[in-house]
C-alpha cells in the first residue's frame, strides 16, 4: 500500500519520502556536512557513525612518459601549489621526489600508485579534488599528464525526510552539520533521478564533480559512478542533471 501521508501532511512523492508501508530499516548517523533528502550517503571519517556525501575527492595523475634531463613538474591541488620539481639523476628519483612533495601539501596525501601514476586524496571526504597546472617544462621531452577523478564506493544508504518533525526547520529543509541523519537501509524511497530510469534497472549515483548539485543522486548509468548493489528502480522517470524527476528506488543494505 502507498503511503499516502505523512506527520505534518507532507505532500505525496517528496524526495526522501519513504513510498510504501513494506519493511524498512533506519539507521541514526551523523552529518558530516550538510545533506540533502532523498540522497545517497556514503561513510564519513568514522564509518557507521558519519555520512558524508558523494564526492570525488580522489584522483591518479598518469604521466605518458618518464621526465627526463631538465624537466621541471609542478602542479596545483585545490588551489595549492606544489614547489617546482627539477629532474634528478633518474625517473625513480625524480618521481619519488613529486610523490612527496604532493603528499607535503596540507590536508592531501599521494602515494605512488604503480608505473607512472600519483594516487592523490584528501583528507576531508567531504570537498571534490581538483587538479590543475599539472604541466611539465623544460628538458628534450615533457610528458603529458592524464588526470582520473575517482569516488569512494562505501555506500552507506539514502537519508530521508525527518519523521515527526515539520519537514522544514530554522529555515532549511536539509541536514544540517551533525544533525542526527535518517539514513535508510532497507525499504522503497522517493529520490531525485538524473537520467531516463525504468523499473528494474541497477541503481547509481551521479558522481561527476562537474555537476556538484546532482552529486549523490540517482541514475542508472553506470560509467564514473557510484553502484547501488542491493538497489533497483521499482518505478520509471525521465530526468536530467538540471532538472531531476522523482522515482521509487529500493534497497536492501546489509
Amino acid at each position: 500500500m502507498p503511503v499516502t501521508k505523512y506527520q505534518n501532511y507532507y505532500d505525496v512523492g517528496k524526495a526522501g519520502q519513504i513510498a510504501t508501508l513494506e519493511a524498512t530499516n533506519i539507521k541514526t548517523r551523523n552529518a558530516q556536512q550538510a545533506i540533502e533528502f532523498g540522497v545517497g550517503v556514503l561513510d564519513g571519517d568514522s564509518p557507521g557513525v558519519n555520512v558524508v556525501n558523494v564526492r570525488q575527492s580522489q584522483a591518479s595523475l598518469t604521466y605518458d612518459s618518464d621526465f627526463v634531463v631538465d624537466n621541471t613538474i609542478k602542479l596545483t591541488v585545490n588551489g595549492q601549489s606544489t614547489i617546482p620539481i627539477l629532474f634528478s639523476s633518474d625517473q625513480a628519483t625524480t618521481f619519488g621526489a613529486l610523490v612527496s612533495e604532493i603528499d607535503s601539501l596540507v590536508g592531501v596525501t599521494a602515494t605512488d600508485g604503480g608505473g607512472r601514476t600519483i594516487n592523490i586524496s584528501l583528507d576531508d571526504g567531504t570537498e571534490n579534488i581538483t587538479l590543475s597546472d599539472f604541466v611539465v617544462t623544460g628538458g628534450a621531452s615533457q610528458p603529458v599528464g592524464t588526470v582520473d577523478y575517482l569516488t569512494a564506493t562505501d555506500f552507506a544508504g539514502i537519508t530521508v525526510i525527518r519523521h515527526g518533525q515539520p519537514i522544514t526547520i530554522g529555515g532549511d529543509d536539509l541536514y544540517q552539520v551533525n544533525d542526527a541523519v535518517n539514513v535508510l537501509t532497507k525499504g522503497v524511497v522517493w529520490v531525485p533521478v538524473v537520467s531516463t530510469v525504468a523499473v528494474n534497472d541497477q541503481v547509481y549515483l551521479y558522481a561527476d564533480k562537474a555537476n556538484p548539485t546532482a552529486q549523490g543522486k540517482f541514475t542508472n548509468v553506470s560509467t564514473n559512478n557510484v553502484q547501488v548493489v542491493t538497489g533497483k528502480f521499482v518505478t520509471s522517470a525521465t530526468g536530467t542533471v538540471e532538472t531531476p524527476a522523482l522515482a521509487q528506488v529500493e534497497i536492501n543494505q546489509p
